[in-house]
Formats: C-alpha cells, structure tokens, sequence
C-alpha cells in the first residue's frame, strides 16, 4: 500500500511536466522595440529551440509582442501574453523583463540582459535564485577595460578618451568611473562631460574638436544612445573615432564595437526555456554569463576619418564592415 501511494505521488509530480513537454508549448516573446540586437537574440531563440526538436504549430506555438519603442505598452503587452495561455515568456531589456514580472508572478519568464541584472534590480545576487526568472546577461560594464584594450590596438596612438554620460543616472556614473579606473591602467586621459538633456549632448559634441590621439568611447547610457546617428556624423565630421559597446552600434556607423553575441544569448536562453517546458523550476536555474564576445569593426567610417586597421585587428573581428 505504502509503495503504490509512492507511485501515485510520483506520478503526480511527473504528469505535469510531462504534459507540458509533449503538448504544443506556448512562448511568448515580449520586446520594447525590435533593434539587431533584440533580433538577432531572437534569430538565436528559435534556431536553438528547432535544434532542440521544436516545431511552430506541431509542437511550439510563439505569441509575439513588440511594442515599437512604447515602454508604457509593454505591460498590457505581458497582460496580452498571459491571456493567450503562454506557458513562460521571454524577454529583452530591462523594461521588457520588469513589465513581464508586474503582469504576472507565476509565469516563468527567461530574460536576455545586455548589462547587469543585479544593478538593474531585477534579481538580488546571480546565486540567489529568484522565483520564476531565469535569464542570460551580458554585464556589459565588465567588459569596459577590455573594450578600452581594444580601442588602443585599433588606434595605437590613442592618448585620451572623450566620454559622455548621464548626470542624472547613478548607473551612468558608476560605467563612467569604470571607464576612468580602465583607462588609468593604460595610460589614458579621461575627458568626461556630464550631460542632462539630448540637446546639451548635441550641443557638447558639436562643440568637440578634432584631436590627434582622441577618440570617443562609449558607455551603456540611454540618453547618449538615443543620439547616437548624430554622434556618428559628427565623429566621422571631426574625424574622431569611435568605440562602442554592441555590434549594431558599428553597423550603424561607430568605427568599432565588442559586445556581446546576441546570437549566441538566444541560444542559451532557448535551451533554459527548453529545460523549464520539460519541468525544471526557473529559480532552480542560474543566470548564465554570456558566452561570446565579438569585435565588429567599420572599414567605411575608417576610411572616411582616414584611419587604416592594424592587420591583425582585421583577423580579430568577427565581422568587418565594408
């Protein structure tokens, strides 16, 4: 008697999982605006859950919901997703994650993070597990020195660095005194110029000169960002470099980047998301470090400021844009 009440608890902690795994899963996607980066992350996704034996409408079913840059729709989005009976939901960005946690507590949600998920306070610590999140990040700021290593080989005469940052965000000066601790190690000046509107920042880099040995190196600043096309021309005006923190930025017209693969973060958060649907718990997950860097360099925006790539740095990249 004893055992067959065994079998029957077993039986009914195992039923579940086993439902969800061989019934179609439903994964909803929630995204603030579909950028390369959120893209390519989901382009990773889905190829990591095909190799996984998923299959759209046999097995899998996604429900998408991208809100075009309209961070207030994002949470009626989540309250969208839910309604359509999604088993989890993944995420890109903070403000994605943070409205896919106020629309329901008890839905997994899998999370793509390009910096850090500590600092953005959506978990406590990457060893504390956190109920019903699990996620890959990026923690882009520990990857400032490394960026500024690069910098120097694509430019060796590099002397000083002109940064831009936020004066009303505490995250943006603490990626500032990240870069200053970074570039003290490598002998670099540090120009730094505190900014509170888009049009100061406009303003500030049109008033930059052009500096042999300068070079602009950006930190994650939603402010800078947003003003990032005009930042470029005005760079490849002044022929000063530039040196950002994902690919899209060099794809758009900054003469580097070294960030994390999107890609390669899609993957991981798919095989977390397959793992979840055949019954693994979400805070029984770590959250994964990215697993790839890459450096993608311009040739066009150095041709136009008249800088030619070291050959090696060419070898180096992951992509060249011609």
């Amino acid at each position: 008697m004893v055992h067959c009440l065994t079998f029957v608890m077993a039986l009914f902690f195992v039923v579940p999982a086993l439902a969800l795994a061989q019934s179609p899963a439903r994964v909803g996607i929630l995204v603030q605006e579909m950028g390369r980066s959120q893209a390519q992350a989901i382009k990773g996704l889905s190829e990591e859950l095909k190799r996984l034996g998923y299959q759209e409408r046999k097995n899998l079913i996604i429900e998408t919901r991208n809100v075009k840059g309209n961070r207030a729709a994002l949470q009626p989005a989540a309250g969208e997703l839910l309604r359509q009976k999604v088993n989890l939901i993944f995420t890109t960005g903070t403000s994605a994650t943070r409205a896919a946690i106020a629309a329901g507590k008890d839905v997994p949600i899998v999370f793509v993070h390009p910096s850090d998920p500590i600092a953005a306070g959506l978990i406590k610590s990457a060893k504390e597990p956190t109920r019903n999140l699990a996620g890959v990040a990026a923690y882009a700021a520990q990857t400032t020195e490394k960026r500024l290593v690069l910098f120097k080989e694509i430019m060796p005469g590099l002397k000083k660095i002109v940064v831009f940052f936020d004066a009303n965000n505490t995250f943006s000066r603490d990626n500032l005194r990240l870069a200053e601790a970074g570039a003290a190690k490598l002998g670099l000046q540090v120009s730094s110029f505190g900014i509170k509107s888009a049009d100061e920042l406009k303003s500030t880099v049109a008033s930059l000169r052009s500096e042999n040995g300068a070079g602009i190196f950006q930190i994650a600043d939603d402010l800078f960002e947003s003003e990032a096309d005009f930042l470029f021309e005005t760079a490849r005006e002044k022929k000063l470099p530039t040196m950002f923190n994902e690919e899209a930025w060099a794809i758009n017209g900054a003469l580097a980047a070294y960030g994390p693969s999107y890609l390669e973060m899609g993957r991981q958060a798919a095989r977390l998301i397959d793992r979840i649907i055949k019954g693994e718990k979400p805070e029984s997950l770590p959250v994964e470090r990215a697993s790839k860097f890459d450096l993608t360099l311009n040739y066009r925006t150095a041709t136009f400021i008249g800088l030619r790539f070291p050959e090696e740095m060419l070898k180096k990249a992951e992509k060249v844009i011609r």
